[in-house]
């Protein structure tokens, strides 16, 4: 069957001498791995257009349950300047990869996409682009229902006070998280309030609110190590990742 759909390239991978397998997030089919046939030969008619963050109309073929093969690549923007800038383009590729560990395969979700597209778009033209990094992470775990609940306790149900402590995946109370017998790898973490505050509004923004957003230094810091933690916990893949090999492999 023939196939066609506007899509992302988020990581490639070398397969045999100068064949590809290509991760896309694609809007109509979500998230798909394709076969690129000779792409790193010199002549290849697909040019550029495997790149990292590519934005692309593709057509592929091939059975549902099988490696499918795609056979027209057409540049629609190709985010160049992000790849160039070799911090941003590493901030991308960490929020990119847990997307790729959390959206299930061939499930379609336009909202995941259009999220990923509007944020390359707009750090594009951002001198700052933190601010947008963040708003990727957590409205991505929100859309994909990993997000914590941020009002009542993961393990007594109760409404959370004034007290946060994150552990397992969720966010508890004092009493719980004195009370509650945990493993030595999950113990109550400490949470700020403005931690919490930032996560109940985060996810309600707009990529145009954020560039009006100031979050201090200390508060940026927490969340990202809150969010580091968090997606290790309910995803399980380590911490330390080899961006370069796992994203940008060509």
């Amino acid at each position: 069957m023939h196939y066609s759909t506007e899509a992302i390239v988020l990581k490639n991978i070398p397969y045999g001498e100068a064949d590809l397998i290509v991760t896309y997030l694609t809007k109509n089919y979500g998230l798909l791995n394709l076969f690129a046939k000779s792409p790193r030969k010199i002549k290849s008619r697909f040019g550029s257009s495997l790149e990292p963050l590519t934005y692309s109309k593709i057509s592929f073929i091939g059975k549902e349950d099988n490696l499918q093969k795609i056979i027209q690549s057409d540049i629609i923007h190709p985010f160049q300047t992000i790849r160039e800038n070799y911090r941003l383009f590493l901030q991308i590729a960490n929020a990119v990869r847990f997307l790729i560990q959390a959206l299930p395969k061939k499930e379609p979700n336009s909202e995941l996409f259009y999220l990923l597209l509007n944020t390359l778009l707009y750090l594009e033209k951002r001198i700052k682009p933190d601010n947008y990094i963040l708003f990727l992470k957590v409205r991505g775990l929100s859309i994909l229902g990993y997000l914590p609940d941020f009002k009542n306790c993961g393990v007594c149900r109760q409404e959370l006070k004034e007290e946060f402590y994150y552990s397992s995946g969720f966010i508890i109370c004092k009493k719980c998280s004195s009370s509650y017998h945990y493993s030595s790898s999950a113990l109550p973490i400490p949470i700020s309030q403005g931690v919490i505050k930032l996560l109940k509004e985060i996810s309600t923004w707009t990529l145009n609110f954020l560039e009006r957003v100031k979050i201090s230094d200390k508060l940026f810091n927490e969340m990202e190590k809150f969010l580091q933690n968090h997606i290790f916990t309910v995803l399980g893949y380590n911490k330390t990742w080899d961006t370069e090999k796992n994203i940008t492999a060509s």
